[in-house]
């Protein structure tokens, strides 16, 4: 296993000029080799001696052949080798300046160290994002010592292959064909992601290839990319956009096999139920590909997650560049959502959020926003408690099942930015038994810096792992499924004497705000109306701007309806308050940034 100090004792000039040197000697044997192989046989020249300098001459040109054969590749290897040791290095200096971003040291035997004493680390340094930083740093280290190895084995074995003479056959017919025949061999090779597939470790492998051996894994083998938790979007992105093809290619056989005619008896009236649902199911997924397709034809999109191995068809869209956004939010909805009836409407709203955002970031700065619709589980169906108990709206199951996998996504968005050391502000948007989703995702450690919960059921988690003051909630007027109570779903996160402590009700109702008005918002599927309160409070939350929200105002008291005593005046009549606006920026004050 090489070290941390070898690696960056590497010196890709030395081996730049060695592959030179390689390419100049290859060109003078092949040259020389092959006027050489013209020499015999010599016309009219027969007899014993002929034959022996035929022998000799049949001997020399094997030699000749394996040797420019093992030319090529020693000297394709070095090129490769040179190449891929610029990305392990690249990734070895980011790591070591995040660590100093955040206080830490790397060690020359890849050790993290901490430079300051337990608890003395500066105040705007928050623990958990040094936590993670430390993690990212370390997994960074590590990938990179991976690949590290991985190159100096691959480069010592065509080394000693080319010694040994295992390049080339010897009868190629010139040195040219020979040294082309040696070329053909792969040299080194690009080591496969991580086994254990943290965000972390993904990031780290991926920021440890050269460009040049990512490119050749994007186009070799995009199954390896699309969903890896930990890569870049635009890398996702073009991965699953890859994988589309194939992957409706294989849903249609599937179609075709299905509406084959059965062999063997006439089926029943329940087998030709079960056949007719699962011919559903599969026209329902190739419905879904058309919805991607659909969505991504919009432009300015990007495939973060594409599965079709499940009951139905799971995706991720993100409006905006994930990659390069300061602001990125990840929207989960929930009950009966479906990529085929769903993510049409839910990518308008996010591209609506992000208009709005950016709307407040050219009034208050803030930075690029992007947002992600996520249909990464499977969501509760109306039926789907009567087939399946764990499918019940009425269950967590489905709910902690899918919180696993966006915990990993929310992780995989920070690992992304963390590798490039890029800015990030993640807020968590979740919707009815989407928000229990969130919730039990929250209940992981990850980098969301705030959350709001709205037409909740109940928060999933009974703890969620966000920063204090940094949980919302909404409640549009008509909205009835929303519990104010502990139920089956976790906590409420509204006002109640069972409620969460720490959350902050946002108003739905009409508002006036720094960058114009907007609109009530009512009943369970209102909350992402454009030009709502609601939307736009999201949009100030995600882009950082938690001070312009508009905050609930709780109704005033009822009047008292008693009876007035004889011969005691009557108050004055009571003035309604008006209605609620934007609360100017800092009477909300924002608790310090993580």
């Amino acid at each position: 296993m090489v070290g941390l100090s070898d690696v960056k004792r590497w010196n890709t000039g030395q081996l730049d000029e060695i592959f030179k040197t390689v390419q100049q000697r290859l060109q003078v044997l092949t040259h020389s080799g092959d006027d050489f192989g013209k020499v015999i046989p010599v016309a009219d020249w027969s007899g014993p001696a002929a034959d022996n300098a035929r022998s000799a001459h049949s001997s020399l040109m094997f030699r000749i052949d394996k040797m420019a054969a093992g030319a090529s590749i020693v000297g394709k290897a070095i090129g490769q080798a040179a190449d891929a040791i610029t990305g392990v290095q690249h990734a070895i200096a980011g790591a070591e300046e995040l660590s100093r971003k955040y206080g830490y040291q790397i060690a020359d035997n890849g050790t993290v160290t901490d430079l300051y004493p337990e608890g003395k680390a500066p105040p705007e340094l928050h623990p958990e994002d040094r936590a993670r930083a430390k993690t990212e740093a370390s997994d960074a280290i590590a990938q990179a010592l991976r690949t590290a190895d991985d190159i100096d084995r691959d480069l010592a074995s065509v080394l000693q292959r080319a010694q040994q003479g295992d390049f080339g056959t010897g009868n190629e017919g010139t040195v040219t064909a020979a040294a082309a025949d040696g070329s053909l061999d792969p040299g080194l090779t690009l080591l496969e992601p991580p086994k254990d597939d943290s965000p972390t470790q993904n990031a780290g492998w991926w920021n440890s290839l050269s460009p040049a051996g990512q490119a050749i894994l994007l186009r070799d083998h995009p199954d390896w990319l699309g969903n890896l938790d930990g890569l870049p979007g635009g890398v996702r992105s073009q991965a699953n956009l890859a994988r589309l093809p194939a992957i409706r290619a294989d849903l249609e056989r599937q179609l075709a096999e299905l509406r084959k005619p059965m062999d063997g008896p006439v089926l029943g009236e329940y087998d030709m139920q079960i056949r007719a649902d699962e011919i559903a199911a599969v026209e329902a997924k190739l419905h879904s590909l058309d919805a991607v397709q659909t969505t991504m034809a919009k432009g300015g999109r990007q495939l973060l997650f594409l599965d079709a191995t499940h009951p139905r068809v799971e995706a991720a869209v993100a409006v905006g560049n994930v990659d390069t956004a300061t602001n990125v939010a990840v929207f989960t909805p929930g009950f009966t959502t479906t990529v085929d009836g769903s993510l049409g409407r839910y990518d308008n709203n996010m591209a609506n959020l992000v208009a709005t955002g950016n709307t407040i970031e050219r009034s208050y700065g803030g930075g690029p926003t992007a947002a992600v619709t996520w249909i990464g589980y499977q969501a509760p169906q109306a039926d789907g408690g009567l087939v399946d108990p764990t499918q019940s709206v009425a269950s967590p199951l489905a709910a902690q099942a899918g919180g696993d996998n966006l915990a990993r996504f929310y992780n995989g968005i920070g690992a992304a930015h963390g590798a490039t050391n890029t800015p990030l502000h993640l807020t968590a948007l979740g919707h009815s038994y989407g928000s229990v989703t969130t919730g039990f995702a929250l209940g992981h450690d990850t980098p969301v810096n705030d959350a709001v919960l709205f037409g909740s059921p109940g928060q999933g988690a009974d703890h969620l792992n966000v920063p204090a003051g940094h949980l919302y909630s909404e409640h549009n007027t008509g909205d009835n499924l929303v519990p104010t109570v502990h139920g089956t779903l976790g906590p409420s996160p509204y006002y109640s004497p069972n409620a969460v402590p720490n959350y902050h009700q946002l108003s739905t109702d009409a508002s006036v705000t720094g960058v114009g008005p907007f609109n009530a918002s009512y009943d369970h599927s209102g909350y992402l109306d454009n030009q709502s309160t609601s939307l736009y409070n999201m949009a100030a939350i995600t882009t950082g701007h938690n001070d312009l929200a508009v905050t609930y105002q709780p109704p005033p008291p009822p009047p008292d309806v008693r009876p007035i005593p004889s011969g005691v005046p009557a108050s004055p009549p009571a003035t309604t308050p008006p209605p609620p606006v934007a609360s100017p920026p800092g009477a909300t004050p924002t608790p310090p940034p993580r």
